[in-house]
């Protein structure tokens, strides 16, 4: 009985920790970057494409710059809460976090059986979003839909993993109005589905077959997007849309060698280190998720800024949760090696 009090305790100081943790973390990323977007031009409809068509964050920025005893507290706590609108950021962006992290924890704990490295999953997510969105050098901004994209993003991947399908279309659904990376989970469901329990130590494309694809839903999840998209689209055609933009010729440059600290920093260099461990990440449907990572590349090659590498933070959560397993694995086989040597020791003393 002392000892599920004691474990419930430590659970309790833990989450403390992980909210206070969120909290230092949100305050850093609004204080280290610059709002890109003009935020009464955004609030009405009036940004720049494709910026302004990811229009969810306007419904709760919305209610926050515009109730009378909200924006009194942002005046009364002043610092960081002031300006109003950078106030409303933070609560946005702490929400989105903590939502994103909870999601992130609950995928740990339906993929390993033990949960042995329970309490590191969350300060890995933190450390990964960390250099995904604020140790940016040539691209230092802010964007009010991009930590709600990752809370998005982490909760689609575990409905993925855990194979609940309409909570992931409602993701979808949601989730398209507030970027359109989301098409990104509907690869990764079709991933999923085709996954097939194969030797790890197989080539990714080898353990999958298309013939368990369940085109209904991905017809379902497709037509969802779409027509978000042509909807906001639609709603927003005016706007000024230059930098709705193709950038290889930019991107062709960053291949140079003094570019290449800031392009690899993809999840805090986290995200190359498990495509090389890749064969020993387990189980393989998740490590399957990683097919994912070309795409994302070749997309964000056409419509992206290399880097600025925030348009890989989505992953955060996914990369997290592969690094903690990969660390899990080894330890559990460090201590099966060293079980065996022991026995062996043991064994040979007795002769």
């Amino acid at each position: 009985m002392r000892t599920v009090t004691s474990n419930r305790v430590q659970g309790a100081i833990a989450h403390l920790l992980f909210v206070l943790a969120t909290m230092q973390l949100a305050s850093f990323y609004l204080i280290s970057t610059r709002p890109y977007l003009r935020f009464w031009d955004y609030m009405r409809g009036a940004e720049r494409n494709p910026f302004q068509q990811r229009i969810l964050p306007v419904a709760l920025l919305w209610p926050l710059v515009h109730t009378r005893w909200i924006t009194a507290a942002f005046e009364h706590l002043r610092g960081l809460f002031l300006p109003v609108q950078r106030g409303a950021y933070f609560v946005v962006c702490f929400f989105a976090l903590c939502a994103a992290g909870f999601f992130a924890m609950k995928l740990y704990n339906a993929l390993s059986p033990r949960r042995r490295l329970w309490f590191a999953v969350y300060p890995a997510f933190l450390y990964v979003t960390l250099w995904s969105y604020v140790v940016i050098v040539q691209q230092p901004f802010f964007y009010p839909y991009d930590v709600l994209s990752l809370a998005f993003f982490t909760a689609g991947v575990y409905f993925i993993y855990t194979r609940q399908f309409w909570p992931l279309f409602f993701t979808v659904l949601i989730g398209t109005i507030n970027r359109e990376t989301t098409l990104f989970l509907i690869v990764i469901y079709m991933i999923d589905s085709c996954s097939r329990l194969e030797d790890m130590s197989l080539a990714l494309w080898r353990r999958l077959d298309i013939r368990m694809m369940p085109w209904v839903r991905v017809a379902m999840l497709t037509a969802v997007w779409l027509a978000i998209k042509i909807v906001l689209h639609h709603i927003f055609v005016a706007n000024n849309n230059t930098e709705d933009a193709v950038h290889v010729r930019d991107n062709l440059e960053k291949f140079m060698p003094k570019h290449w600290p800031a392009v690899l920093n993809i999840c805090g260099y986290i995200l190359p280190v498990i495509l090389l461990c890749r064969k020993q990440l387990a189980p393989a449907r998740f490590a399957n998720y990683l097919l994912v990572v070309p795409v994302w590349f070749a997309v964000m090659f056409v419509k992206g800024i290399l880097v600025e590498t925030r348009i890989y933070g989505e992953l955060s959560g996914y990369t997290a949760v592969a690094s903690v397993l990969l660390l899990e694995r080894y330890m559990t086989r460090a201590e099966t090696e060293a079980d065996e040597v022991e026995v062996m020791e043991t064994t040979a003393s007795s002769l």
